[in-house]
């Protein structure tokens, strides 16, 4: 080992708590910087000391930047996190809720499930509304919606339960008997409004 090499070792030796350092050992990981201290430790001249604290300086405010611009991204990515969670828990869609303010028709009741709509077809066959004579009877359960005239014409046509049918649209019972319920009011309403 040349004596310029055991000197730069015993320095590091010497001074091995600072330069484990994590802002010196990034700094002293790059080539540049430690030629400039190597050469400070050789030749210990103002010139030469001046060289690396510049050197230093800039790579520390290099640091303080990167460490100040990844504090801002988190920050606003935990902020837009939050104002992204608030509004969508402000603009949840309740399907459940009734459409108008008296409650009748859901959301979830107006959307159609297509991949039963065949297998509806082969259990409902003729219409509950192809054997009504009522005009005004029939009127009343036009108004009704598709899922709600299902459901009629699978108990009253087709004799079902209520257990069956849910099986069947793949819902639960409770479900098929709230469609029923809100059914047969909404038809007793449009009947009665009619009779008034």
């Amino acid at each position: 080992m040349d004596n310029d090499s055991q000197k730069i070792e015993e320095f590091f030796y010497k001074n091995n708590e600072r330069v484990n350092n994590p802002i010196i050992k990034s700094f002293l990981s790059d080539a540049k910087n430690l030629y400039l201290v190597q050469k400070a430790i050789l030749n210990p001249t103002d010139s030469n000391k001046k060289l690396v604290d510049e050197s230093f300086q800039a790579h520390y405010i290099n640091i303080r930047k990167i460490k100040y611009v990844s504090n801002l991204i988190h920050f606003f990515s935990l902020d837009f996190d939050k104002k992204r969670r608030r509004l969508q828990n402000r603009s949840l869609l309740i399907l459940d809720k009734g459409l108008s303010e008296e409650g009748g028709t859901t959301a979830k009741e107006l959307i159609e499930d297509e991949s039963n709509e065949k297998e509806l077809n082969n259990i409902v066959g003729d219409g509950l509304l192809d054997n009504i004579e009522d005009e005004q009877l029939l009127k009343s359960l036009q108004k009704l919606t598709v899922k709600q005239l299902q459901i009629l014409e699978l108990i009253y046509v087709k004799d079902l339960s209520t257990k069956e049918i849910a099986q069947t649209l793949q819902t639960t019972p409770q479900n098929i008997s709230n469609l029923h319920r809100k059914a047969l009011n909404k038809l007793n309403n449009t009947l009665r409004k009619k009779g008034d």
